[in-house]
């Protein structure tokens, strides 16, 4: 007994050695994976952060990222930015200020070694972190269907895609719903999938920015090409909508967080999450929408001219007004095409391309918005600064 109490004082002291040196596992969390219901995201993607002004944006180490899921909710589309607006934005558009001449130098063709570069960009991946120039679009998330966002749904088609590309020797950067300040790549891919509150609506759409260089309107035929037989949806013929055409990242003019004005871009519109036929692909079988999409980018950098800097020139036309007889927009650029309006020379008419003697023009009629065609010898041009509409987020 009296050895016992001697040792007493040893024990405790081993006892709290002991302790001491054991490391603590229990009191460090391990992370917690994440597996979305119907859509898995196949794997974490590297995310490249929008840098500051000062930094360069191919100096950026991409930080891995996941998405979370959503708490349950009823099956129905985000369908306010889905649809195409028939009258005046309830936002008042600012106005695009068109550069003097075209201000955008031919670019200088990349060092034949220098690999290609792909941005694809993630449709609403953390769209609550857009900067204060796009904080009205904080708050836009897209389309859903059950427990499935859209932005999850676009995040595990752009992972199928990366390793398509990558294997084939193409640089990718996975981008959030911010662009980096002056993103320039060999090409630029928005990734969205559509919703509506019916569940009618079905198809894929494509769109390049208004003022499209040849090299968008390139890759944008390529991606066509490919998807639609490639995936076996129909295409949502007539679905383009202005804000398409007018996303955001495109606006290089109006934001700091855009593409360059000479990076060939476009935005895809996957399918209707909302439609059952459609869900079966975009879902049941993403790796046909990947290999399609993958496939057209590639057939796009097999085909173009590296060394064509004028292909990534958009084009810079003057605003127009019509003659003093006044002129016709019709719906293709044929003279028994259908008529859209007719308009006098008080009207706006700003042309964004240029086909065989054919304008195709945006203007305002009353309270409606009309895109289509207008001969070249009906309209005069003016020194007035282009106006486009300023979009919601696709």
């Amino acid at each position: 007994m009296h050895l016992s109490v001697r040792l007493l004082p040893l024990m405790l002291l081993s006892i709290v050695l002991l302790v001491a040196c054991t490391p603590v596992y229990a009191l460090v969390p391990t992370p917690t994976a994440v597996v979305p219901d119907p859509s898995p995201v196949a794997r974490a993607a590297p995310i490249l952060a929008a840098p500051t002004p000062t930094q360069a944006v191919r100096s950026f180490d991409p930080a891995p990222t996941s998405a979370a899921v959503p708490s349950p909710v009823s099956p129905t589309a985000d369908a306010a930015d889905e649809q195409e607006p028939t009258g005046e934005a309830a936002e008042v558009p600012a106005p695009e200020v068109a550069p003097e001449a075209t201000g955008i130098p031919t670019p200088t063709p990349r060092d034949p070694a220098t690999p290609p570069r792909v941005g694809l960009q993630v449709g609403h991946l953390r769209s609550n972190e857009l900067p204060d120039e796009l904080a009205r679009l904080r708050t836009s998330t897209g389309a859903r269907w059950g427990r499935i966002t859209e932005a999850e749904l676009n995040l595990d088609i752009v992972n199928r895609i990366t390793p398509l590309l990558e294997a084939e020797g193409v640089v990718v950067d996975i981008i959030p719903a911010t662009v980096p300040p002056g993103y320039d790549a060999d090409a630029f891919l928005a990734i969205h999938a559509d919703g509506s509150t019916s569940g009618g609506p079905r198809g894929w759409k494509l769109a390049t920015p208004w003022r499209a260089s040849e090299a968008s309107k390139a890759l944008m035929a390529a991606v066509g090409a490919a998807y639609g037989p490639g995936t076996g949806m129909p295409e949502d013929v007539g679905g383009v909508t202005f804000n398409m055409k007018g996303y955001y990242a495109f606006s290089w003019r109006r934001y700091t967080h855009a593409i360059t004005s000479t990076t060939p871009a476009i935005i895809v519109e996957m399918g209707f999450m909302t439609n059952a036929a459609d869900r079966e692909i975009l879902f049941g079988q993403p790796d046909r929408i990947a290999n399609a999409i993958a496939t057209g980018i590639l057939a796009y950098l097999k085909a173009r001219d590296p060394n064509d800097g004028a292909a990534l020139l958009p084009p810079d036309y003057p605003v127009m007004r019509a003659l003093a007889e006044g002129t016709i927009i019709r719906a293709i650029p044929q003279d028994n095409g259908r008529i859209l309006a007719r308009v006098g020379p008080d009207a706006r008419i700003v042309p964004f391309d240029l086909q065989d003697g054919w304008y195709q023009v945006f203007t305002r009629v009353g309270d409606q918005r009309i895109v289509g065609w207008v001969r070249e010898d009906q309209v005069a041009p003016t020194n007035e600064q282009s106006v486009f509409p300023t979009p919601t987020n696709p």
